[in-house]
């Protein structure tokens, strides 16, 4: 007898079962099936077919196959085996990260066999012998009873949704109100609208006067297909390159666009994006496109991974696009240097390095496409289009007078008032202030559950103490805890303290907020008209603005000082987005900043991206870092500090016979010893490939502290946008 072996979306390896007692296929390796687990049905995929009539009496069996062809071919299958040994991950956790939109709704109907006695129903569960029932009324755990006890028929099928519209019947007559013509004829005008409500809006009449339109007939609803995204195309000319590199570095986006557009001519290609922000823009230049992504509706996921595995030419996708089941002609990485590659929980995997393993599984090309390529690629062949000439003016914080915006700073920011042109000024942190320090005592308001300080907002008269990691609140206080003073020293400018002083040095001038969490209405700065906006990183997500003259950044060096070996490097990133962050025009980028000889400001005014990375990789190489190496980062966590001391010394135990000198790094305390209430300890591994794989083996069981598995670090601080 066949088994199946069974990948759940789970902290779990394939689990065997046996196949579905009514369907005797056997060509199902990739189709999704329903499984029973723990008292509930969920939706995996078929990973493997073995042989196991000895063991086949202790198992489950299946309840039904999803599909009827695979949804992912050997080829994908044993690239997730081999992405999840990468990541020293289960799999399930693997497929969870990449399918996260595996399992839809399902449609479950239950029914006592009809040869069993109906006094084997527990009670409730009567209604089961007359016939067809949906499960959604039984409880679970019963059901789960009768499937064991084999006396339970079932039959699954996946839900769809069935998307409709309010459209147009027939003509109105002339007996209708003039309030009910008005309706009507918004809503021809219109073709269609998604409800009552929006029609009632569109009409400027009430909704009891549209619900009398379908009450009559006049109008109704209808199932229509989902309407695709309008998206308006362009079509630049294709920019030839003498050879299709494996990295592409420099230009304006529009010139890497049109260069990706010489190379992608045949396909199918895979075009990879850390984010849906940089996805939108590349689109209309691929009209054709397939695009996936994890703003869309899990359903709407579902249809297009269906599609594309009947063939695309492209393919525009964030991560979920790694097990699409084609055979890319090549694949494409955009801007492989991004966080947002970076996966936050589960496997931990970084994208890059998983879209690498899955070129090589299918042998096939993959490129790099960046405004500054990263460490990892960059001894990679390259084709370096000339880099943008940035505006660069530094203004040293030892010498200029004027805090958090220096006199320079406010002349530049009245030169774009007066011109009626528009500014961007960009803050590390959201909030008013980093610290809220006692001037007299240096006492500071700490989070009681992280060893960081609490960020200052300035709400209310005393305003809000707020730990922006763990979610802590409290009101700040009127009088120093520790002394008793009133006077107090914020410390480290926020978006709420950069828009409290453009309001008293330029009060006329339109200020706007740009933060993840708080997006002001931008349609005047949309339309040309003047401002300023203040925000955090979110700004480089967010429109453009037509009229950008400025960008300042009142301390750059809040971008730098971070304990990571990275931080220079994406601070040397983030100036080469900020000088393009306008696709035609050239703004000013002031820095505040008390290193104005910092090397990534250098290359930013010498427009020589190569000799910042030279001398980043030459200091790699010197301390053995990647890319001269792999390192993974063991996490050891637990609310008491001495029992997660003693799981990482345990840890480090384990390890030391088996390493070489320089191989481990700690173990240590985390930057950031304390967070959301959990004591972390890090110990790093360090070496080649075969050496991370030969330690990482057989790792041993830690009792009671929790331990994650950083295949790929990118970060050793593990903090929320802050």
């Amino acid at each position: 007898m066949w088994l199946l072996k069974v990948a759940l979306p789970l902290p779990l390896e394939p689990m065997s079962y046996l196949p579905p007692h009514a369907d005797g296929r056997t060509e199902v390796l990739g189709c999704r099936v329903v499984v029973p687990w723990r008292g509930e049905l969920r939706v995996g995929v078929v990973v493997e077919l073995e042989e196991g009539q000895h063991k086949s009496f202790a198992l489950r069996e299946a309840i039904a196959y999803l599909d009827e062809r695979p949804w992912l071919r050997p080829a994908e299958i044993e690239y997730l085996a081999q992405a999840a040994r990468d990541s020293f991950c289960m799999v399930g956790t693997l497929l969870n990260d990449l399918l996260p939109f595996l399992e839809p709704p399902l449609l479950h109907r239950v029914r006592l066999l009809p040869e069993a006695d109906p006094a084997v129903l527990p009670r409730g569960l009567e209604a089961l012998a007359q016939g067809w029932q949906g499960a959604q009324g039984f409880d679970p755990k019963l059901l789960d009873y009768l499937r064991e006890a084999g006396v339970l028929q079932e039959e699954v099928s996946e839900w769809h949704s069935r998307q409709q519209a309010l459209v147009v019947l027939q003509e109105p007559s002339e007996k209708l109100s003039e309030k009910a013509k008005a309706a009507w004829y918004a809503l021809r005008d219109l073709r269609q609208v998604e409800s009552m409500a929006a029609l009632a809006r569109a009409a400027g009449v009430g909704v009891g006067v549209v619900k009398g339109l379908v009450d009559k007939g006049y109008i109704g609803f209808v199932e229509v297909e989902p309407a695709a995204e309008a998206v308006v195309t362009r079509s630049p000319e294709p920019l030839e390159l003498p050879a299709i590199p494996v990295r592409l570095q420099g230009g304006r986006l529009l010139e890497r666009i049109r260069a990706l557009l010489a190379w992608v001519q045949s396909g199918p290609v895979l075009l990879l994006f850390p984010e849906v922000a940089l996805l939108r823009r590349f689109q209309p230049y691929f009209p054709e496109a397939l695009v996936l992504h994890g703003e869309m509706k899990a359903e709407e996921r579902r249809r297009v991974w269906g599609q594309a595995s009947q063939g695309a030419r492209w393919v525009l996708a964030t991560y979920q696009g790694l097990l699409l089941p084609l055979s890319w002609e090549r694949m494409v990485v955009i801007e492989e240097a991004a966080e947002a590659y970076k996966l936050p929980g589960g496997s931990r995997a970084f994208v890059p390095r998983l879209a690498r393993l899955r070129a090589q599984g299918l042998g096939v090309p993959i490129h790099y496409c960046s405004s500054v390529n990263s460490a990892e690629v960059w001894d990679e062949p390259a084709h370096l289009l000339p880099p943008p000439q940035p505006r660069l003016y530094l203004l040293d914080l030892r010498r200029e007078r004027g805090w958090p915006l220096s006199g320079a700073a406010i002349a530049l920011l009245q030169q774009v008032q007066e011109k009626n042109r528009q500014a961007v000024v960009l803050s590390a942190r959201r909030g008013y202030s980093a610290v809220l320090r006692c001037k007299q005592c240096d006492w500071k308001a700490m989070c009681p559950n992280c060893a960081l300080p609490l960020r200052y907002h300035k709400s209310g008269r005393l305003g809000l103490l707020q730990c922006h990691q763990c979610g802590h609140e409290e009101k700040a206080p009127d009088l120093c805890p520790s002394c008793q003073s009133d006077i107090f020293d914020p410390k480290g400018p926020g978006v709420e303290w950069l828009l409290e002083a453009l309001a008293q040095h330029l009060p006329a001038l339109p200020r706007y907020r740009y933060t993840a969490e708080a997006k002001d209405d931008l349609r005047p700065l949309l339309a040309g008209e003047p401002g300023v906006l203040v925000g955090t990183t979110a700004i480089l997500r967010g429109p453009v603005l037509p009229e950008l003259a400025l960008v300042l950044l009142p301390y750059a060096d809040g971008f730098i000082l971070e304990s990571d070996f990275r931080a220079a490097e994406r601070y040397h990133r983030l100036l080469w987005q900020l000088a393009d962050l306008h696709p035609h025009r050239r703004p000013l980028l002031a820095l505040q900043t008390f290193e104005p000889a910092h090397p990534a400001h250098r290359a930013l005014k010498d427009a020589d991206p190569q000799g910042f990375m030279n001398l980043e990789l030459a200091l790699r190489h010197a301390l053995g870092y990647p890319p001269a190496s792999r390192m993974v980062k063991l996490e050891v966590a637990h609310p008491k500090e001495p029992v997660a001391r003693d799981a990482i010394l345990q840890l480090a135990a384990a390890l030391k016979p088996k390493a070489e000198p320089g191989e481990l790094l700690g173990p240590a305390p985390a930057p950031v010893a304390r967070l959301r209430g959990q004591y972390v300890f890090h110990l790093l591994l360090k070496s080649s490939e075969a050496r991370i794989q030969a330690l990482m083996e057989n790792l041993p069981h830690l009792r009671g502290a929790r331990l994650r598995i950083d295949p790929d670090p990118q970060r050793f601080v593990g903090l929320l946008e802050d």
